[in-house]
């Protein structure tokens, strides 16, 4: 049977200070990050023509080469966050858009003084990110990706595989797992936010469900 997730969306400082202090009582949340790069769409084709004239000077061939390639899974400091994502259960999520650097960093800060347990899907990318904006780390969290390799661990990658879709994906819609637009004009699109919601309620899905076989339904 699918799960039907739902969705709130903030996207006001107003608003977004209060679904802030809401989450705070939660004792756990999971949490998941949309980025894009920093350089525009047209700026990287105007890299990539550049790339194709001949004797480029190393320096500007360099930046070109570093424009063209640039992604929401760029380096921390060529992305920005464009939505904080927190899954509340396995049907629901808040979603804060981020439109600034000033409200990111604000954002990033109260993650850090969260004090209930924060559940991240592949934390080496997420609070890579938040490491090099605040030079600080969640107080307490779980990585439900390396929670899930060590209880396959199988030597066969294509036995092991622990991204959140492959483990998850049977729950939801399927169109979730066959998203690829990643980088919207529209901060709001709803395709985009279904998409973002149903990252937050699986990754909590998929810490129950961890909890559940490790030690039982009561000590979930």
């Amino acid at each position: 049977m699918t799960i039907d997730v739902t969705y709130k969306v903030h996207s006001s400082k107003w608003h977004i200070l209060k679904a802030l202090d809401n989450l705070s009582t939660y004792d756990t949340l999971s949490f998941d990050t949309e980025t894009r790069g920093v350089y525009t769409k047209s700026e990287r084709k105007e890299a990539l023509l550049y790339l194709k004239g001949e004797n480029l000077p190393v320096d500007k061939k360099g930046l070109a080469l570093q424009i063209a390639a640039n992604s929401g899974l760029s380096f921390p400091s060529l992305v920005s966050v464009t939505h904080f994502v927190f899954g509340i259960s396995e049907s629901e999520s808040v979603i804060i858009v981020c439109h600034n650097t000033n409200l990111e960093i604000l954002i990033w800060n109260w993650i850090a003084n969260y004090k209930g347990l924060l559940l991240v899907h592949n934390s080496s990318f997420d609070l890579k990110i938040m490491y090099q904006r605040i030079n600080k780390f969640p107080m307490n969290f779980e990585d439900t990706q390396l929670l899930s390799k060590c209880l396959t661990n199988n030597v066969n990658v294509w036995q092991c595989k622990v991204g959140l879709k492959d483990l998850m994906g049977v729950y939801y819609d399927p169109s979730w797992a066959l998203f690829k637009d990643f980088e919207v004009d529209n901060f709001k699109d709803p395709k985009f936010l279904q998409y973002a919601s149903i990252d937050g309620a699986a990754t909590f899905k998929l810490w129950y469900d961890i909890q559940e076989y490790m030690y039982g339904e009561d000590n979930g």
